[in-house]
């Protein structure tokens, strides 16, 4: 199926479904930052950067504020462990066990290579955001080889939060995989800006769905 396909299949079922109304913004914060301070963190985001390839416990902070370690790679990683957080919670279950990689801006790759985090699963991971309420399957039209499950904000097939998982995993009990948060619909849904949290308008909307990252507001 190719991608303007889909586009028209997606389309079917947003105009078929209709879209839910937007929650409520959050009050912006008070004294808004335009970074990430490591400290910011939480102990579940602390914990999961740990397990980055180079981190330890004695070099995070230094690692998570020096290059190559970017901007657009720290607020890939606060944004989508808080969102996975949020999910992890309501569930009551852990669905990742490591991060492998963090991929922020990266404009010499494909739309589908930036913008997400590369992880290890929790074995059950796949089983459990499949049964989870308002999700559905994803079609990984981008990513050969993998499969997945998308959260449908505002009952939008194109918006939120999308996991990904490595269909012929090496190790069954630790697959690998990635996710990610998309903000635009349609074809936009398919450009690097789908998946950029910092981006000022998507940063809009991952507030309603997420809440603020700290006092992280994006400059414009």
């Amino acid at each position: 199926m190719g991608k303007t396909a889909v586009v028209i299949c997606l389309t079917l079922v947003v105009t078929a479904k209709g879209c839910q109304q937007s929650p409520h913004p959050p009050s912006p914060p008070a004294n808004p930052v335009h970074d990430i301070a490591y400290s910011m963190l939480d102990s579940r985001q602390s914990e999961l950067f740990l397990t980055y390839p180079g981190v330890n416990s004695g070099n995070a902070g230094t690692v998570w504020q020096a290059p190559p370690f970017d901007l657009s790679q720290r607020v890939e990683f606060a944004g989508g462990t808080q969102a996975m957080e949020e999910v992890e919670k309501a569930a009551n279950w852990r669905a990742i066990e490591t991060i492998t990689k963090i991929h922020g801006s990266e404009p010499n790759q494909p739309s589908e290579q930036q913008f997400n985090i590369e992880v290890t699963w929790d074995k059950l991971a796949a089983s459990r955001f499949e049964s989870l309420p308002h999700w559905s399957t994803h079609i990984a039209l981008l990513h050969p080889g993998q499969y997945g499950y998308q959260q449908n904000q505002e009952g939008n097939p194109f918006l939120g939060m999308v996991v990904l998982f490595d269909e012929k995993p090496s190790n069954p009990d630790q697959p690998g995989g990635q996710f990610h948060i998309g903000f635009r619909s349609f074809f936009g849904h398919y450009e690097p800006e789908n998946g950029d949290i910092g981006n000022p308008d998507n940063y809009k909307l991952y507030a309603q769905w997420y809440g603020y990252i700290g006092n992280f507001v994006p400059a414009q």
